[in-house]
């Protein structure tokens, strides 16, 4: 792996889709993981946590490899209750970046997006901040059918 930034978010997989959800602190970047984990699990897709918190995003020949730091694997942090463990995979192939945002940002019918990291443009899209419940339903829409536009 040529390049490697230590990124400020969470990182999940959900059916094989790298997933790197990122946002201001406490907007909600842990809970959406946690709720999109449980939610694909419930549906027979294979979820696990890839990093909470810090996520190192590189650059390799399979595209972008999420991984966590060493010192936080298999560890997610939920507010008001405290650090939990959670199955995790050792790196994912990012899929799909996720912002939460203030809902007021977010149009309401956006062209489907992409956003460069590193040299390679993966899809994106945002979501309202300190919304898991309707953020994990997307995330796992996401994974299960493809947006119109892609067919």
């Amino acid at each position: 792996m040529s390049q490697a930034v230590n990124l400020h978010g969470c990182a999940i997989t959900i059916g094989g889709l790298g997933i790197l959800v990122r946002g201001p602190a406490r907007s909600g970047k842990s809970a959406l993981c946690l709720s999109a984990l449980r939610r694909g699990a419930s549906l027979g897709l294979h979820t696990r946590l890839v990093a909470d918190d810090r996520v190192v995003v590189a650059r390799s020949d399979a595209g972008i490899v999420l991984s966590a730091p060493a010192t936080l694997r298999g560890l997610i942090e939920v507010s008001g209750i405290g650090i939990l463990h959670e199955e995790t995979v050792a790196s994912a192939v990012l899929g799909l970046v996720i912002d939460l945002c203030d809902p007021a940002v977010i149009e309401r019918l956006p062209e489907n997006g992409t956003t460069a990291i590193f040299d390679v443009n993966v899809r994106h899209a945002r979501l309202p901040a300190r919304d898991a419940a309707f953020g994990a339903d997307i995330l796992v829409s996401l994974v299960m059918a493809p947006l119109v536009d892609d067919r």
